[in-house]
């Protein structure tokens, strides 16, 4: 008996990798091109667009783009971006005089101010100027009006103005006779002398103490001003004590012919890639729902931190001898700008610059709780702890000169009602109005005109 034939079975032809690898492209590029056709039919394609995004085109603004001393970009720098500023051996750079965006005006000084401001100062103006870093310059302010140097010019002379409409809602010249009616008259604001008031914004963005002083010394002295306000303190935090100011971060490895790795480029291109996306985007918005930072909040815009750390807590000096060192300096560069202000008779009040750490945890804005976490616990920590030294050696310089005063300003949005940073080192527009109306108080209080006595 014959058995049957039964043909041998053919094993199924195995398929290579690539075709798999193309399947998974495939269904991803697919994917893809959905979430960016609902993204545009359900309105919400500026949200996931970089180049929509009005608060981009801010950040881009502000950030710095940095010339040699021949007036030719470092292109091969990252983040270079369309605030000039030129490389110069005494302040480490200074931005490049007349021009202007959307957002601010450098006049042909280099400072940030709509008109140019002349040596010579009129016989009846009281001249102000605002040294410091990014917070002092104004960093994400929607104009030069919104920075605390303008707010506070306007402050002074609206005072100037209603004192001279409303004569009796201030301090009057003389005192009354009686006890009673000095009493009551001594309650209204003090007066302050009636003369034309010019703050001038003369901060650079990243600038540490180190660089502060140079530019009093080189550049700022030579406009006789009357008075001068310092708001620093946070960029020596994250300034190595090896480094007496602020530099073009990165130009050092760019000069010595240095370059980062293929490998490293190659990472962070992809990485980019990877997050413009908006398949990666909804599912970390709407599934994961992670906290969507705009790129102000994500990066700390012109502070100068060592480009080979990758955090803004690892800037921070990790341990009590370094952190000693950064105080030290600090205090130093201090030290020379109050004996300046004693040998010329200038006042010169420093702020302590507030930071976002402080803020507390019931008035918070989610947008900040966001910042905060992406710095981390470790940042917290630090900044908790450098800034009762910071504050320590800026009281101990007061000692130096009587025309200098300390004004801690750490926890001034410590329970503000609304958002008040847009990143760890820039203000909303109500931020910087409530630092200028501190810093108009202090002044106020120091140029107060005390009234004569009855018969005096």
């Amino acid at each position: 008996m014959y058995k049957r034939y039964r043909g041998w079975k053919r094993k199924p032809r195995r398929r290579p990798w690539y075709f798999y690898a193309a399947l998974v492209v495939g269904s991803l590029i697919g994917l893809e091109l959905l979430a960016r056709l609902l993204a545009s039919l359900t309105g919400l394609d500026p949200a996931f667009s970089n180049q929509s995004s009005p608060q981009q085109a801010l950040v881009n603004s502000y950030q710095l783009g940095f010339l040699s001393p021949e007036g030719k970009p470092y292109e091969e720098l990252p983040h270079q971006g369309k605030l000039q500023a030129v490389r110069s051996p005494l302040m480490g750079y200074e931005l490049v005089p007349q021009q202007k965006s959307e957002h601010w005006v450098i006049n042909p000084q280099g400072f940030r101010d709509d008109e140019p401001v002349l040596p010579a100062k009129a016989a009846n103006e009281v001249r102000i100027f605002v040294l410091g870093g990014s917070m002092a310059f104004g960093q994400l302010s929607s104009s030069n009006q919104a920075t605390v140097a303008s707010q506070l010019e306007t402050l002074l002379n609206d005072q100037v103005k209603d004192q001279q409409a409303n004569p009796n809602r201030f301090q009057p010249a003389t005192l009354p006779y009686t006890a009673d009616e000095v009493a009551k008259v001594l309650q209204r604001p003090p007066r302050i002398p009636e003369r034309q008031y010019r703050v001038i914004n003369a901060a650079v963005p990243g600038y540490a103490s180190g660089n502060d002083l140079s530019r009093l010394i080189q550049e700022v002295s030579a406009y006789n001003p009357d008075m001068v306000l310092l708001l620093n303190s946070y960029e020596d935090l994250l300034l190595p004590s090896a480094y007496s100011g602020a530099d073009i971060p990165g130009l050092d490895a760019l000069l010595a012919g240095e370059r980062e790795s293929m490998k490293s480029q190659l990472g962070q291109t992809v990485q980019s890639w990877v997050n413009q996306l908006y398949l990666v985007q909804g599912v970390q918005r709407y599934l994961l729902q992670s906290p969507q930072l705009q790129e102000s909040e994500a990066i700390p815009l012109n502070v100068m931190t060592n480009p080979n750390q990758p955090s803004l807590a690892e800037n921070l000096a990790a341990d009590e001898a370094e952190l000693k060192a950064r105080i030290d300096r600090y205090r130093n560069h201090l030290l020379q700008m109050a004996r300046w202000s004693s040998a010329s008779q200038k006042r010169l009040l420093i702020g302590l610059q507030p930071e976002i750490s402080a803020r507390s945890a019931q008035q918070i804005s989610p947008a900040e709780q966001a910042i905060l976490a992406k710095l981390g616990d470790t940042y917290s920590e630090r900044i908790k702890t450098s800034y009762p030294a910071l504050l320590d050696a800026a009281q101990q310089v007061t000692k130096a000169s009587a025309n200098v005063r300390v004004l801690d300003l750490h926890q001034l949005y410590a329970t503000a009602d609304e958002q008040m940073f847009l990143s760890p080192t820039s203000l909303t527009d109500q931020g910087y109005a409530v630092l200028a109306t501190q810093f108009y108080q202090s002044i106020v209080d120091q140029l107060a005109i005390e009234p004569r006595p009855y018969g005096g």
